[in-house]
């Protein structure tokens, strides 16, 4: 069996987890392997997706003061990021309704 690829909607998730809630970037991660339990993401991919999203305004960051350790820089999604989430949403309802079809024939062999 083929080694899994890295999901081609790592940015939508990322984009999903900072709009439930502004965190950082090792939060991001965290909230993945909480809600996502097949994904194959890590902190270079993360860092990555944060900066291009940042870059193109769906997302700000503000440096936050941490009880337990150094400052941290928090996302929060902006408005155009909301469109894009809702982007992507749409994407995978797309991609989802393919799979779904895989299945059905698969199951019909």
């Amino acid at each position: 069996m083929s080694k899994p690829k890295r999901g081609r909607h790592a940015p939508a998730f990322v984009l999903l987890m900072i709009a439930t809630e502004p965190t950082h970037g090792l939060g991001i991660l965290s909230k993945m392997d909480e809600h996502v339990p097949f994904h194959r993401m890590d902190t270079a991919v993360i860092y990555r997706t944060l900066k291009d999203f940042e870059a193109n305004g769906l997302i700000t960051s503000n440096w936050a003061d941490s009880a337990a350790g150094p400052k941290k820089k928090i996302y929060t999604i902006t408005d155009k990021g909301m469109k894009k989430l809702e982007e992507y949403r749409e994407d995978i309802d797309k991609s989802l309704n393919n799979l779904q079809m895989f299945i059905k024939l698969h199951q019909s062999l």
